[in-house]
């Protein structure tokens, strides 16, 4: 897993407030360019979208606008990038130490799974672009930083099934870092499969449970009864 950095506050919304004129002009239009983007996505879908239909729902010219994200990918993966913060954020504080890690797993999960059962063509590109994006763009490595950050939480998740008392409990051998990042996988190759037309949306929440609770089974084990 790579190491996680500080994420930046200004693609998810949680700016600092601001301290003249200037600044606030700065987040007013940011904030205008996101919220255009997130509705015109949501409506039309990726493809269907243009950066200058964008600028025009945010009252910014083209210019501005690419101040603030220098591509279409970019406006998609910051407009992302805030809503999976914000999942994960909900579900760590839903989340409890006495809650099925399976169920709580889920909640972790919750933002990208819907997404993709809203969008699959957005969400087709977010992970596209988590993949294979600009090496050097500010939200694709934001993008990173939150799947480590989600993946991170994930391991938490798991090794609260090392304490003791817990039933069942996590096998002694496993590195939970390397399971967490499984779980992450399987609901990335389960997006794609539901984008290909493979399997129907409405049954990936279900099948999404279902893997994980075969892998919670291979790392844990039952308390022997006495």
């Amino acid at each position: 897993m790579r190491r996680m950095r500080p994420i930046p506050d200004n693609s998810t919304g949680l700016t600092a407030p601001p301290v003249g004129r200037r600044e606030r002009g700065k987040v007013d239009k940011r904030d205008r360019i996101h919220a255009a983007a997130a509705e015109l996505f949501a409506e039309r879908g990726y493809s269907a979208v243009t950066t200058q239909d964008i600028a025009d729902r945010a009252d910014v010219a083209i210019g501005t606008l690419f101040r603030y994200a220098s591509s279409k990918p970019e406006l998609l993966t910051m407009v992302y990038n805030a809503e999976l913060s914000h999942g994960i954020e909900r579900g760590l504080n839903i989340g409890g130490t006495d809650a099925d890690p399976t169920d709580q797993i889920m909640r972790l999960l919750g933002p990208l799974l819907d997404a993709g059962l809203r969008q699959r063509e957005n969400m087709a590109v977010y992970q596209r672009e988590i993949l294979f994006g600009d090496p050097d763009g500010a939200f694709r490595s934001e993008a990173l930083d939150l799947v480590d950050r989600l993946e991170s939480s994930i391991a938490l998740v798991l090794a609260q099934l090392g304490e003791p008392g817990t039933d069942p409990r996590l096998r002694p051998d496993v590195d939970v870092t390397l399971a967490a990042r499984s779980i992450f996988s399987v609901l990335h190759m389960e997006i794609i499969r539901t984008g290909l037309g493979r399997e129907a949306p409405a049954d990936l929440p279900a099948t999404l449970r279902i893997e994980i609770a075969l892998l919670m089974s291979g790392i844990t084990t039952p308390v022997p009864t006495r």
